[in-house]
């Protein structure tokens, strides 16, 4: 991820720069689709028109709240890391609310059929997306400590079972 910032040409295969800096334009849609993300809220992802015909997701960030205010369509050039690998996430148990535009599963093709569009498999997250959103960094600190206290509950409650047990035999 610390190579060189990559532009983009209509020629390139996405996939091989999975996980690379890249710098693409494009014409931004005027459809934002709004991903679960837990306690933080939405990514608010929209395809973005690009050199080659087809779509790309691209994620503008995160918001607390859905808006339902239009958006305009408009020419940029986004700058970011390109992730290639989002049809892995598949979930049989969770289903996606299309009528409420509310997505729990990102899935490239799942959202392909849905809008009628031709997505590639690679979404773009942008580093900095002009003066739009910004995406806050997630803090995995209090997962962190929960499973922390969990496995050391486990480990007083083997050394305690253990004790009993050796006291019997």
């Amino acid at each position: 991820m610390n190579l060189p910032v990559v532009h983009l040409l209509p020629n390139n295969d996405l996939e091989k720069f999975n996980y690379r800096h890249v710098k693409i334009g494009g014409i931004l849609s005027g459809i934002e689709l709004y991903v679960f993300a837990g306690q933080h809220g939405y990514y608010v992802l929209s395809p973005m028109l690009i050199a080659t015909g087809h779509y790309m997701l691209v994620n503008k960030g995160i918001v607390k709240e859905k808006k339902e205010e239009k958006v305009k369509i408009e020419k940029v050039v986004a700058d970011g890391t390109l992730y290639c690998d989002s049809n892995k996430s598949k979930n049989w148990f969770i289903k996606n609310d299309t009528a409420s535009n509310t997505w729990f599963t990102l899935s490239t093709e799942e959202i392909s059929n849905e809008l009628g569009i031709k997505l590639e498999k690679c979404i773009l997250w942008p580093n900095n997306f002009g003066s739009k959103l910004a995406i806050r960094p997630m803090k995995h600190l209090e997962y962190a400590i929960t499973w922390f206290a969990l496995s050391l509950t486990w480990l007083i409650m083997c050394v305690i079972y253990y004790r009993q047990n050796l006291n019997k035999a």
